[in-house]
């Protein structure tokens, strides 16, 4: 299998940086429903703790891990563009925030705003994540 450096890279960018913004858009929808502070929440280090920099990498290395999956699976995807772009954000949601809300709700007692702010992170945030490697990996 030929992985394609550009067709990690363009997508790896700009999905870390849109989930990165999505994320903080859905927070602020959130805090609408169900105010919380993700800092005030229980096993979170300090925002002042150096390490806490790495928590804002988060939508970067899941971007960039996304772009490989789909260098893996995009021949068992849609030909349509469109449509394998939904596909891709189901498969990512079904993979990844169903699995953690699951492990997060049943271990601990974290505030409802927590919960719909990864949800509808992964609802707004995904299908972007599928539309950028959808677009940018046409010719592969």
């Amino acid at each position: 299998m030929h992985i394609n450096p550009r067709s990690l890279m363009i997508p790896g960018v700009f999905g870390g940086i849109s989930l990165l913004i999505l994320s903080f858009v859905a927070d602020g929808l959130t805090q609408f429903v169900a105010p919380y502070s993700i800092f005030e929440v229980p096993g979170m280090r300090s925002i002042s703790d150096p390490v806490m920099m790495l928590y804002f990498l988060y939508p970067f290395v899941f971007s960039f891990i996304s772009a490989g999956i789909w260098q893996i699976i995009r021949g068992s995807l849609s030909v349509d563009q469109k449509a394998a772009s939904w596909q891709f954000a189901g498969i990512l949601f079904v993979l990844v925030i169903i699995p953690n809300i699951w492990v997060v709700f049943t271990s601990m007692s974290y505030p409802a705003g927590f919960y719909i702010s990864n949800i509808l992170s992964g609802i707004i945030g995904y299908p972007c994540i599928g539309y950028l490697n959808a677009r940018y990996n046409r010719e592969c």
